[in-house]
């Protein structure tokens, strides 16, 4: 099927100063749920950083001075890892490699090509309670966005949003080797996290992204990796546009005694 991802399910509001703080806040949201104003202030804390850290689905188009993105990179390179495997090797994209890479991959999408993914995305069938969770972190994003249920046609579309990296000036798509096991997947997604939180201090924002796993061969086009190298995962970082209703979005948790156990 081919998609057009032109300027679709993308909802503009008055926008203010670029970069301009806002306080971290809570405010109703159409799904019901506490949203978490978006705060494009530098996060002082770790506590502050995961607060405020969101899956930023649109970006403002000013780029993230090289200073600051080597920086916060050369810091993720502490994150912890079983032996000290260091499992991940991060191929990050801006100016005309980025927009090469997603132009590619828009233009495959319009097609209707598809590619092999790395890894299905979930387990098949998903059990409860992760089912439901799935399913209503779904709902409520498009019901941020004004797209129901029977519009498939627009979700897609919408979806298809990842290939742009969601507007962001950055890039950044993660291989590893195909030999690498359950343990230093484990690994790499504490180095994710290492990544979104350093991104928060210094005033950014990110959006994992797993769909980049359905894109090895784009990937392998324009990015240097061995044959033996996997795409894992992606993600897009750059400053979040607190103008888009979908950044407007948090998603729920579980309670702390559904999922933490305590032993005296």
């Amino acid at each position: 099927m081919a998609l057009s991802v032109v300027g679709r399910g993308w909802q503009e509001r008055p926008r203010p100063n670029a970069h301009s703080g806002r306080a971290l806040g809570y405010q109703s949201n159409k799904c019901g749920s506490p949203a978490i104003t978006l705060d494009t202030d530098p996060a002082p804390s770790v506590s502050d950083a995961l607060r405020s850290r969101l899956t930023v689905r649109g970006f403002l188009p000013d780029p993230v001075p090289e200073e600051v993105l080597r920086g916060l990179l050369a810091k993720a390179q502490r994150a912890p890892s079983g032996g000290n495997l260091q499992p991940w090797r991060t191929h990050v994209l801006t100016g005309a490699a980025l927009n090469a890479f997603r132009e590619d991959c828009v233009e495959k999408l319009t097609k209707g090509e598809l590619e092999q993914e790395t890894y299905p995305h979930y387990p098949s069938p998903l059990w409860e309670p992760q089912r439901s969770w799935r399913h209503k972190v779904g709902e409520d994003m498009y019901a941020l966005l004004g797209i129901p249920r029977e519009n498939k046609m627009d979700r897609l579309i919408w979806l298809a949003n990842n290939a742009r990296f969601f507007g962001a000036p950055v890039g950044i798509i993660i291989t590893g080797n195909e030999k690498l096991g359950m343990a230093q997947h484990v690994d790499i997604g504490i180095y994710l996290q290492t990544v979104m939180l350093l991104a928060r201090e210094a005033g950014l924002h990110t959006a994992p992204q797993g769909w980049w796993r359905n894109w090895p061969d784009t990937a392998r086009k324009h990015l240097k990796f061995p044959d033996n190298e996997l795409v894992l995962v992606g993600m897009s970082l750059g400053y979040g546009d607190p103008t888009q209703p979908v950044n407007d979005m948090v998603s729920d948790r579980a309670s702390l005694e559904d999922v933490v156990h305590f032993y005296d």
